[in-house]
């Protein structure tokens, strides 16, 4: 397991489908500040109740726009069981987070453990795996199933040059467009 140091060096951290953010609530002993975000159904009430605890959160769209945060804004990004398809329209959703974490950042996945089951499973994990390896994350851990949970930790690299050694360019790299201007933008 890596060593995370709440409050030292994850300073920020990216909770993804936070329920109502008790991973959050958690990290907010220990000296982190956690955005809890949920997608726009019917989690209001969720968000609701996070806000209440004092816990900042959002809803957000995942796949379809930029999230609203600079380039480089999280030490680690957190996704227990919120079914997000990561690999879906090339791997736009997990793009974006790559966009949103920092060089040297953990992705930290937990979820019904699909590279154990039924064929779309794995066909999910497969897809997964072959979208990290191209955008050059390190698998640091994989979990053994626990209560039926699986959790992955992904590390991304530090710098850019795994990207001039891949096979071939996809996904390809971003252009020059402002990495402080992500409000509103929606995915091309």
């Amino acid at each position: 397991m890596p060593q995370i140091k709440w409050g030292t060096h994850a300073r920020t951290v990216l909770d993804v489908g936070c329920g109502v953010a008790s991973f959050g609530g958690y990290l907010l002993d220990r000296n982190v500040i956690t955005m809890s975000i949920a997608p726009k159904d019917e989690h209001e009430a969720q968000i609701q109740f996070a806000l209440e605890r004092g816990i900042p959160a959002l809803l957000a769209v995942i796949g379809t726009q930029k999230l609203p945060f600079p380039d480089n804004s999280f030490d680690v990004i957190h996704c227990a069981r919120c079914r997000v398809h990561w690999y879906a329209d090339g791997g736009k959703p997990l793009l974006e987070l790559n966009r949103v974490l920092r060089p040297g950042g953990y992705y930290i996945w937990s979820a019904t453990p699909v590279y154990r089951r039924g064929k779309r499973d794995e066909d999910d994990w497969n897809a997964m795996v072959t979208l990290t390896k191209s955008i050059c994350w390190r698998t640091v851990v994989k979990s053994k199933d626990v209560n039926r949970i699986g959790v992955v930790i992904y590390q991304k690299p530090t710098s850019n040059s795994c990207y001039t050694e891949r096979k071939n360019n996809e996904p390809p790299l971003c252009s020059g467009s402002n990495g402080r201007s992500p409000w509103y933008i929606f995915f091309g």
